[in-house]
């Protein structure tokens, strides 16, 4: 051999070991099962490693090419038969997966882009989502466009979105894509034709028990159901082969472990039933989907705040301005007022008309509800008595006048609580009149007592046919009306105790030799300080006439 010669075991034994290093790793990826290397691989490694340490052992060039040609030999039947071979049934059979029955659809799924499809679809979601948030029926856009998305990485027949109604208890249908199979019964007035019965299922609700959507989201599980025939949750409806039931996913929609919705998948009758992988993917997308309509739900209740928040801002001024600006000086007596509003929109008012000196009114009101048509009926109320006190009706017959305009036009909701009083300041005497629950109070200077005078009677706007009655009282100099909505005498403090009327009579007897405005102030500041920090759920507001 010549000196040159021995310089050729140098590839030689580089080959050899890069040969083993080859082998070791085809081997690790199949325990750890990252890939399925094929035993030919393993033999033509072999092959060309022995004829390598065959050839350094006995030098010999016909060693290591007979060992290239084995090595040839076993690579070649496997290589002809991929490149002449079925992609479809190629992957079938090697997997071992079972195919469609009944001549169906066989669907050869390649995993890895359906992962990378996934990744695609989340870095989507906040695109779509920021898009579309502020356009009309922006939920209705993000669930069809995750409705296509599953149909598309599952390849299912048909997908079903439902959403549940937290003050019901149902859970609706939102969205329907493609040919969806009804697992539950249908409605005997549906006839079995697919538009009639893809129209119902489009406007479908569901309750919690009974049916598969309800127990599904219940439960808060995700379930494969393969053999529907042998759930007995599922329900075969007719032999139509439309209506035949295929396979199933059902993947609740949790979002911040809140479970917000379903979604639902179907295989048709007769195609290849959903796998494990499909299953995994389903419950991938379903989290992404879950994430995507609870950014659409939290953007819709912030809006609704906001728009609630802006209407309480307009109403409240506008109700500031119906308000009386100051308490007038008055002949014979003294007064004063104050409210305070436990939300943007105030239920109760007061007012003050001075029709002539025999006629001043007083108006202590109290509406239901804390929205625009308790507004409106504030206003409905305070013009009517504003437009009657000038008549020589009495309290009750106006109060009554008032109750049979505002019937009909308020909701069932929609009331109030009305105190309407008149004071003669010539014959120094008050006739009132009260409906609902507003009290009405006298303070007598003579033998210092508290007492409530009025009686709870039906609010006004409630039931057409109520006639409110009238009384007469004749007062005294340091003599004090008091009346007040609810709220006041209900205000809680931090440990839930009420306000309460012997409150209220306790400061008006401390503040009896002050004028009607003091005595008013002197309530309010009382109040504050009893309920403190507590977020109050009702409005306070007083009235208070001090004969002079």
């Amino acid at each position: 051999m010549q000196p040159i010669d021995k310089f050729a075991y140098i590839p030689l034994f580089a080959a050899a070991a890069l040969i083993t290093v080859t082998i070791i790793f085809l081997f690790v990826a199949s325990v750890r099962k990252t890939a399925k290397p094929s035993f030919v691989f393993f033999l033509a490694g072999l092959c060309v490693l022995a004829g390598a340490l065959l050839t350094a052992m006995r030098p010999n060039l016909i060693l290591f090419s007979l060992s290239l040609a084995a090595a040839a030999l076993l690579v070649l039947p496997y290589a002809a038969i991929k490149a002449f071979s079925n992609g479809e049934e190629g992957e079938d059979e090697s997997d071992g997966k079972p195919g469609a029955i009944n001549g169906g659809k066989r669907y050869n799924v390649v995993y890895e882009e359906i992962d990378r499809s996934l990744l695609d679809v989340q870095k989507d979601l906040l695109g779509r989502a920021a898009e579309s948030i502020s356009a009309p029926g922006a939920l209705d856009s993000i669930l069809e466009y995750y409705s296509k998305q599953m149909i598309e990485l599952t390849h299912a027949d048909g997908s079903m979105i439902l959403l549940l109604d937290d003050f019901d208890d149902v859970i609706s249908v939102k969205h329907l894509e493609g040919s969806f199979v009804p697992p539950y019964l249908l409605p005997e007035n549906i006839p079995h034709k697919q538009n009639r019965v893809d129209m119902s299922m489009k406007y479908a609700q569901f309750p919690l028990k009974g049916n598969i959507f309800g127990e599904i989201l219940s439960g808060s599980k995700a379930e494969l159901i393969t053999e529907p025939l042998k759930d007995e949750r599922i329900v075969q409806n007719e032999k139509e082969d439309f209506l035949r039931c295929g396979t199933y996913i059902f993947v609740p929609l949790i979002a911040q472990s809140q479970t917000i919705g379903e979604i639902a998948l179907s295989r048709d009758f007769g195609n290849e039933p959903f796998n494990d992988k499909d299953f995994d993917v389903a419950k991938k997308l379903a989290d992404i989907m879950a994430l995507g309509a609870r950014l659409i739900t939290i953007h819709n209740d912030m809006v609704e705040r906001s728009n609630d928040e802006k209407e309480g801002e307009i109403s409240t001024r506008i109700q500031k301005s119906l308000l009386p600006a100051k308490m007038p000086i008055l002949p014979g007596v003294s007064s004063g007022a104050f409210f305070s509003n436990a939300e943007s929109i105030c239920g109760d008012f007061y007012d003050l008309v001075v029709a002539r000196k025999d006629r001043i009114a007083f108006v202590m009101g109290d509406v239901t509800g804390k929205n625009l048509t308790s507004l409106v009926i504030m206003i409905q109320i305070r013009a009517m008595l504003r437009l009657t006190t000038n008549t020589q009706q009495t309290p009750g017959t106006i109060l009554s006048w008032t109750n049979r305009g505002l019937f009909g036009e308020a909701d069932k909701d929609h009331f109030a609580s009305v105190s309407l009083i008149f004071y003669d300041s010539v014959t120094k005497k008050f006739t009132y009149s009260s409906g609902g629950t507003n009290p009405i109070y006298i303070y007598r200077q003579k033998d210092q007592s508290f007492t409530k005078i009025s009686d709870d009677s039906m609010p006004v706007g409630m039931e057409k046919e109520t006639v409110y009655a009238d009384k007469t009282l004749e007062c005294e100099s340091g003599d004090i009306i008091v009346t007040c909505s609810d709220g006041l005498i209900e205000a809680l403090n931090l440990d839930g105790k009420q306000y309460s009327a012997s409150r209220l009579e306790k400061i008006i007897k401390e503040s009896h030799s002050l004028a009607g405005k003091e005595i008013a102030k002197h309530v309010q500041d009382d109040v504050k300080n009893f309920c403190g920090s507590a977020v109050q759920h009702d409005d306070q507001t007083l009235l208070c006439i001090k004969v002079q």
